[in-house]
């Protein structure tokens, strides 16, 4: 069970990359912005934690750190969350949803507002979500 929570949570990491880099940048700002709300928000909801005692909501922060180092295109990082999504509907409620949704805007928003790149992926979300 963990090691697909570890997968969701990798590929939302993903997904939150290719929001950040889908206009060609990955800023400081919106990495930041990331790690910032998976502390805030996402570690007090998720109690399970891995072989080594990682929390793993810090999964998302690794999938995006992976994405960036790794130079994964924006879209192929969506598409790996797309899988994601499809392989394990039942870890994506609509609450789950919802924060997932939240957090994008937030990523997008967080250097010099959300541009017109960053929007297409998100819309590109919640069409996937709907």
């Amino acid at each position: 069970m963990n090691d697909q929570k570890e997968d969701v949570y990798a590929a939302l990491g993903h997904l939150f990359y290719s929001i950040a880099a889908s206009d060609g940048n990955v800023a400081p700002a919106e990495a930041a912005k990331l790690k910032a709300l998976v502390k805030a928000e996402w570690m007090p909801l998720e109690p399970s934690r891995d072989a080594v005692g990682t929390d793993l909501a810090y999964y998302i922060e690794i999938g995006f750190d992976h994405a960036h180092s790794s130079e994964l295109g924006p879209e192929q990082a969506f598409d790996r969350f797309s899988t994601a999504f499809h392989d394990a509907p039942a870890a994506f409620d609509a609450s789950t949803r919802h924060m997932v949704l939240r957090t994008a805007k937030a990523v997008a928003n967080a250097f010099a507002g959300k541009s017109k790149a960053e929007q297409k992926v998100i819309d590109r979300l919640e069409k996937l979500f709907a």
